[in-house]
């Protein structure tokens, strides 16, 4: 099968954070013509962080990719069907520590547990207060202060509509992403925010002060568009980022132990207080709620934004934090049948959209803990040398 080359090489450009206005709008027009394209485009996404699809990198041929795409998404669409009861056999890719790939065989798991992920319905606050389902505004438009908000089920754009906005003061929409939601929004001055899941973005429709400011409660990804006469600045919980034009990550959870900021590329000034940090490219600071305390370290920084890809990528991380994730994403309930399981650490990767079942066995078979349902709740224990992960 051989797609445009015009689709690759958009897509190329996407995955390594290149994409203007122009070519994101012929991507969500390429989605929206069969549904199989999106599906494709993760699977993509898939091979490019795992390292099997690196075009510039590898001198891969291009539809070579495009068959390897192809052909595991007919072959796993022959072999999805699951027959509770029987003997269930199957082969899944794990990337683990350096990306080295795994095979590990499928678990099986309660049967409530054998769902696929679900997009969850995202809602936009308008500055007069209305509620707007993004479901139901899909393909709508909305003129608001000399600005026009477009929006599909995936992507919301601010644009201009005067070539001088009048002085006035600031009006703000709020963004709010339920769990297991995930949105695009270009701001009015092009930058491009990828809001994660149970985050809100509070920004301004558009920019008419000296300074870009937008308020975060959450994670999300923001690819800034440079202009030297006004910063762009994030604030989220106990601190505040400065940039005049970069990429980078901030991830501000209340209910996490640490906020953080991770670099990809340009220069961020992160300010707390009258402390003020510099940050270089693959560097991240970090915070603890706690104890106040601030570092900053070095650290693989695509790997802090493989979600906006489709991937979930975990170094070393504690089960704690791991499984908080994941509820965030598959909004599902869990608890710790032993705390010191909490402590277990998991190295790591899978596709956003695969079934949760699959991504439970696979921790599972790495770390030696057993899932379980009770009462509707993922228990998290022990694995015994005989225990198998059924229902109780």
């Amino acid at each position: 099968m051989q797609l445009p080359e015009e689709i690759h090489e958009l897509i190329v450009a996407e995955l390594t954070k290149e994409l203007d206005r122009e070519g994101r709008e012929k991507l969500e027009v390429w989605f929206k013509k069969e549904e199989s394209n999106r599906e494709v485009y993760k699977e993509l996404c898939t091979l490019w962080y795992s390292g099997k699809w690196g075009l510039s990198r590898m001198g891969i041929k291009k539809w070579e990719a495009w068959e390897q795409v192809v052909k595991k998404r007919r072959v796993r669409r022959k072999t999805r069907v699951m027959v509770l009861g029987a003997s269930v056999a199957a082969s899944i890719v794990l990337i683990v520590g350096m990306f080295g790939l795994f095979h590990l065989k499928d678990e099986r798991l309660p049967v409530a547990l054998l769902s696929e992920w679900k997009p969850r319905d995202v809602t936009l606050i308008l500055s007069n207060g209305e509620l707007r389902s993004l479901k139901t505004l899909a393909s709508d438009t909305i003129e608001e202060k000399g600005v026009v908000i477009r929006s599909d089920s995936a992507y919301l754009e601010y644009r201009n509509t005067m070539e001088e906005q009048v002085a006035e003061g600031i009006v703000y929409n709020e963004l709010i992403v339920p769990k297991g939601g995930e949105y695009r929004l270009r701001l009015a001055d092009g930058s491009l925010v990828i809001v994660n899941s149970e985050s809100k973005l509070r920004y301004p429709v558009s920019f008419n002060g000296d300074n870009r400011e937008v308020f975060l409660s959450g994670e999300a990804c923001f690819e800034v568009t440079r202009d030297s006469l006004k910063p762009f600045v994030v604030r989220a919980e106990q601190a505040a980022v400065q940039v005049l034009g970069t990429l980078f990550n901030v991830s501000a959870y209340a209910d996490e132990d640490n906020m953080e900021v991770t670099l990809v590329k340009g220069c961020v000034q992160v300010v707390m207080g009258e402390e003020r940090e510099l940050l270089r490219p693959n560097e991240q600071w970090l915070l603890d709620y706690q104890t106040r305390q601030q570092i900053i370290r070095d650290v693989d920084a695509r790997s802090y934004i493989a979600w906006t890809s489709g991937l979930f990528r975990f170094d070393a991380m504690p089960l704690e934090q791991l499984m908080l994730k994941l509820s965030r994403w598959f909004d599902i309930r869990y608890e710790f049948g032993d705390d010191s399981l909490k402590e277990v650490r998991y190295s790591g990767g899978f596709r956003k959209y695969d079934n949760v079942s699959d991504i439970l066995g696979m921790i599972g078979e790495i770390t030696n803990v057993s899932f379980t349902i009770v009462n509707g709740v993922i228990r998290i224990d022990k694995k015994s040398d005989s225990a198998t992960n059924t229902t109780r």
